[in-house]
């Protein structure tokens, strides 16, 4: 970690290769740009709303980073292609992950270094001008993502 990354925070008593990574959001398009300089141990994105096509060497240099995607197909802000896209592309990039595995249904996981969650619907009930993006919420209540990480 970088000065400015760890700005004050005493990290005596961290073990800084268990460092993780959670975005929603446009914090969830940042956090995939911050996975590039292989500084976290795995990431957690919600909501992801980059809309174009990572570059190569963005997807090369995070192959073999654990990562669990979450978005609902319903989101009014961020579009569920953006993260359909992104699961492909890094699934692809990944040698011991399955390419070819629909992002369609919702990733029960195992032991695929992508996860994906992909909702129908928004789980959490949110209606208007946010419907379906309240995958973050969703994201950080789920006792499975903590347990995944804690497995990593």
């Amino acid at each position: 970690m970088n000065s400015v990354t760890m700005q004050g925070i005493d990290t005596d008593r961290m073990d800084l290769s268990r460092v993780y990574l959670f975005g929603f959001s446009d914090g969830a398009t940042l956090g995939i740009e911050l996975m590039t300089t292989r500084k976290f141990a795995a990431g957690i994105f919600a909501a992801y709303g980059f809309t174009g096509k990572l570059p190569k060497l963005a997807l090369e240099r995070m192959q073999d980073l654990p990562m669990w995607i979450f978005h609902s197909q319903d989101d009014v802000i961020f579009p569920v292609k953006c993260s359909d896209q992104l699961v492909k592309d890094l699934r692809a990039i990944n040698s011991n992950s399955n390419a070819n595995a629909s992002v369609n249904a919702a990733d029960k996981g195992g032991d695929s270094i992508v996860r994906y969650s992909r909702f129908q619907q928004d789980q959490e009930g949110f209606t208007g001008s946010v419907k379906g993006h309240s995958t973050g919420i969703t994201a950080s209540r789920n006792p499975e993502v903590y347990n995944w990480l804690l497995s990593l």
